[in-house]
């Protein structure tokens, strides 16, 4: 069986076909460019063109960087407030699309065909791109929304993601040792608050994970993620089938 996964980002929105059996990808996917500052009209226009090119019978889901209540956007703070009060389903003409938080769509991926397949527990996923996305499954059972990477850091100020994202190691020019010790400390508070088991890393910055991850240390089994940049775009594919 197929699915439709779609992942929206900072930079872009990606569109690609996924076998729901293996969690793999039918065909590279579909990108669309845009900016942060990029309003969702354009960006939801864009959208709705690429799909006339993909079947409209299969599921389909997507995973968005922010808050999300059933399909409607509730916070997008990397994408600015033109998306507030979106009904993703109304705007994009798919009566069973099913929207939620990217970093969940990434954890559900890795959780059904990843690294944390089989885990019980508490497994926290953390996905490294333009912020830092969170997500907690208990016992196989996803915990949606959490946006850790925007609670306040107790000694540097700001929120946690503004210091460990990816975004802020090329902002602040970061080796990535440099940029390790700053993810440490976000894996520190995290750790303190969570108790995690497993902790499973994804997004952009494992592709160099032999070169940062010797830095870290974690009282929990630390993994990287195996589906790379296509965890969110998978995982949301998978969350349609299975709702």
């Amino acid at each position: 069986m197929e699915g439709i996964g779609i992942d929206i980002g900072g930079s872009g929105v990606r569109i690609g076909r996924v076998d729901l059996g293996s969690g793999e990808l039918l065909a590279p996917p579909l990108r669309l460019e845009h900016t942060t500052d990029t309003p969702a009209a354009t960006i939801l226009e864009g959208m709705t063109s690429a799909l006339t090119s993909f079947p409209a019978d299969l599921p389909i889901g997507v995973g968005f960087p922010g808050v999300v209540r059933g399909t409607v956007v509730e916070t997008a703070p990397n994408l600015g407030p033109t998306w507030a009060g979106t009904d993703l389903a109304v705007v994009l003409n798919r009566p069973g699309l099913v929207l939620l938080n990217d970093a969940d769509a990434a954890a559900v991926a890795e959780h059904r065909c990843g690294a944390s397949v089989g885990e019980l527990g508490t497994v926290m996923t953390i996905t490294v791109g333009t912020g830092i996305g969170t997500t907690l499954h208990r016992d196989g059972v996803l915990v949606p929304n959490l946006e850790l990477g925007l609670l306040a850091h107790p000694s540097r100020g700001g929120v946690i993601e503004s210091h460990a994202s990816g975004r802020a190691r090329r902002q602040e020019g970061l080796s990535l040792t440099a940029w390790a010790d700053r993810f440490q400390e976000a894996l520190h508070l995290y750790e303190g608050w969570l108790n995690p088991d497993v902790i499973v890393v994804g997004g952009g910055i494992t592709e160099r994970w032999e070169e940062w991850a010797p830095h870290i240390t974690t009282k929990a089994d630390l993994r990287c993620a195996q589906h790379g940049p296509d965890a969110g775009l998978v995982g949301a594919a998978l969350a349609a089938l299975a709702l």
